[in-house]
């Protein structure tokens, strides 16, 4: 065929291809099978024409907008679909890490206001000496104010993170693990907050202290439903060999530990550049600094009660069981 022929033919195609917006992937992956079957008709004949260059341009810039509307489908349907269903359809250890963690908070509130030195030997005496001098300076949260925003972002990042890694993969020795450290994490969040309280200064805060405790603590919560999920799915085969039973228990507790990651990011810069903002209180910063803290809050918690809680919940109802067991991978 001459060229001239093979051009006419197909122009009004590749025009049409150039020109429109397609956001469908399997209109894309057509439109790409035509252009390599052309691309490769004009290879062999008219390998050094400039029609095959601009078709060889029009094939690739296919293929990327393929791949980039897939990796956006993947996102969308793991935020969407895929974490919120795992969650939803292990609620039980959801709850069950919810109910242990407040727990130890609890105890360690109660062993506090018990035991003179606690508070010193769970925090350190250094800490509370730091935070009493704080308090009597009239900026008793100024422990967030301490350091440059940006290096205590990295650092509190890098802490949260690796707390949250050991009390994951701490849950393959059948969750004993994850409950250790879950139970030290929660006795320290107990003994901080009774420090304040010890000053009449509880609920100042514990409001400002949930700025970016809202997402860490719900972040640690999943961590430690992660680790469990991990080990109960060793101790509990139920169908499935030992072996697969773990290994469906690490896809799973995986997945929710990928989730937590950019929770505990958000919650990291929080805590470094707008928890600091309420170092006095909330009583003695500008009203209109109160309503921006106070707001954010409020959509901390409503994210985080709805998503995990609601949302979650929902949506495993909608998908059963044996449909969302067919959806992970083949073990």
């Amino acid at each position: 065929m001459r060229e001239t022929t093979f051009i006419d033919r197909n122009r009004t195609k590749w025009l049409s291809i150039e020109s429109e917006e397609k956001n469908q992937p399997d209109e894309m992956a057509s439109d790409f099978i035509d252009l390599t079957s052309d691309l490769s008709y004009a290879q062999s004949h008219y390998p050094h024409s400039k029609i095959t260059s601009y078709l060889n341009f029009l094939a690739s810039k296919i293929y990327k907008s393929i791949f980039e509307t897939k990796s956006k489908s993947l996102f969308k349907t793991f935020w969407k679909t895929d974490f919120p269903l795992i969650i939803g359809h292990n609620r039980k250890v959801l709850i069950a890490s919810s109910v242990f963690f407040i727990l130890f908070v609890i105890l360690g509130a109660i062993c506090s206001v018990l035991e003179v030195d606690f508070i010193d030997s769970v925090l350190g005496s250094g800490y509370v000496e730091i935070t009493e001098n704080n308090i009597r300076r009239g900026k008793p949260f100024d422990i967030y104010a301490s350091e440059q925003p940006l290096k205590m972002f990295l650092t509190i990042f890098s802490n949260n993170f690796f707390v949250g890694l050991i009390i994951y993969i701490s849950g393959a020795l059948v969750g004993i693990g994850t409950f250790y450290h879950t139970f030290k994490n929660g006795l320290m969040v107990g003994t901080f907050l009774t420090m304040f309280f010890e000053h009449n200064l509880g609920y100042q805060a514990f409001a400002v202290i949930m700025l970016h405790g809202t997402l860490e603590l719900m972040g640690l919560v999943l961590e430690t439903m992660a680790g469990l999920i991990l080990g109960l799915s060793f101790l509990f085969p139920h169908t499935l060999t030992r072996w697969q039973a773990f290994k469906k228990g690490l896809i799973e507790s995986g997945k929710i530990f990928i989730g937590v990651f950019p929770i505990t990011l958000l919650a990291a810069f929080i805590e470094s550049f707008i928890t600091r903002l309420g170092n006095t209180g909330f009583q003695n910063i500008p009203l209109y600094i109160s309503v921006l803290l106070i707001m954010i809050l409020i959509a901390s918690w409503v994210f985080i009660i709805y998503y995990f809680f609601i949302y979650s919940k929902k949506l495993s109802q909608k998908v059963p069981l044996e449909e969302y067991l067919k959806s992970t991978p083949d073990l």
